[in-house]
């Protein structure tokens, strides 16, 4: 029942969070935004015309008033539809790209654990060699290194030069996906990899894991089934931050890589004036964040039994 009640107190939160992102993207939208100068052409921009399109998209009512018809319409899963395009409903037109940013989310989130768990376990287990020293000259460099700058240096080498990956979009399948996902991935990677190393380095200091070789276990043991365990998880911390931030990092990389996402979506959104796809893309966004974290939270049970809902 504890466990349950704390789901609970996390799932409101969650809520209140996509609540606060919708009513900010909501009003924010409507005092930048100016829809009449991409739904209408120079020539067609009179008064009366203005006022007809505002009366059509329902913008002639007072900033309240249409804050609480949004607010209703969220409330019944009704997201609105796209101004342009002929009126394409919003979540109809993300959920074909988000299974785009679907894949190089999870893409980028499986290039940074597969190569930063064993690379921070390594560092930490050979620590003061030179393999630990090029692992943390490594993460010096990725974590300065810009991901959108990353990935045009990319696309310049191995797409423009070395003609080995293409150089944008999603047509040619598996290979288009390979340099994004690292240019999203390589921060992520790298501080996974430190926050490995530095969680390693502690456990392996630790009465416990003197206990376990005392005992006789064998040194992979007493480091696969009892070190590894506890130092992942701070790791399980901020992979839930990682995924947030490759979400939202998606948006920058899915433009330089011309990836056809819901990041790509929000820009082109964005410079259009069209209200409800900005609206519904980045609420969709907030809701995956949200979810994304709370599942971190609850999965704190599963990588250290120790820990008890009401502890955490």
């Amino acid at each position: 029942m504890q466990f349950w009640s704390y789901f609970a107190i996390r799932l409101v939160q969650a809520v209140f969070v996509v609540f606060i992102v919708a009513t900010t993207v909501f009003f924010v939208s409507r005092l930048v935004g100016n829809p009449e100068s991409t739904l209408l052409a120079p020539d067609q921009r009179r008064p009366e015309a203005v006022e007809r399109l505002r009366e059509d998209l329902g913008l002639h009512h007072p900033l309240h008033v249409q804050y609480g018809i949004f607010l209703w319409n969220l409330a019944q899963g009704d997201f609105g539809s796209s101004w342009l395009g002929g009126g394409t409903p919003a979540l109809a037109a993300i959920g074909d790209r988000a299974v785009s940013t679907f894949k190089l989310g999870v893409a980028g989130v499986v290039f940074a654990i597969a190569l930063a768990v064993p690379l921070g376990i390594l560092a930490a287990l050979k620590r003061g060699t030179i393999l630990d020293w090029l692992a943390r000259f490594v993460a010096v460099i990725g974590q300065a290194t810009p991901s959108f700058w990353l990935g045009l240096m990319m696309i310049f080498f191995f797409a423009v030069q070395l003609g080995w990956f293409p150089t944008g979009g999603e047509e040619a399948g598996f290979r288009s996906l390979i340099l994004p996902a690292i240019a999203l991935g390589l921060f992520e990677l790298v501080a996974i990899m430190r926050l490995t190393r530095s969680g390693m380095i502690e456990v392996m200091d630790t009465d416990f894991i003197r206990t376990a070789r005392a005992k006789g276990l064998s040194e992979r043991v007493v480091i696969g089934r009892h070190a590894v365990r506890h130092a992942l998880l701070p790791v399980v911390t901020m992979l839930g931050l990682s995924l947030g931030r490759l979400i939202g990092g998606s948006v920058i990389i899915e433009m330089v890589f011309a990836w056809p996402g819901v990041g790509r979506l929000i820009i082109d959104s964005i410079f259009k004036n069209d209200f409800p796809m900005v609206q519904a893309s980045i609420i969709v966004l907030a809701a995956s964040i949200a979810l994304v974290n709370l599942l971190v939270d609850v999965s704190y049970r599963l990588v250290d039994p120790r820990i008890r809902a009401g502890a955490a």
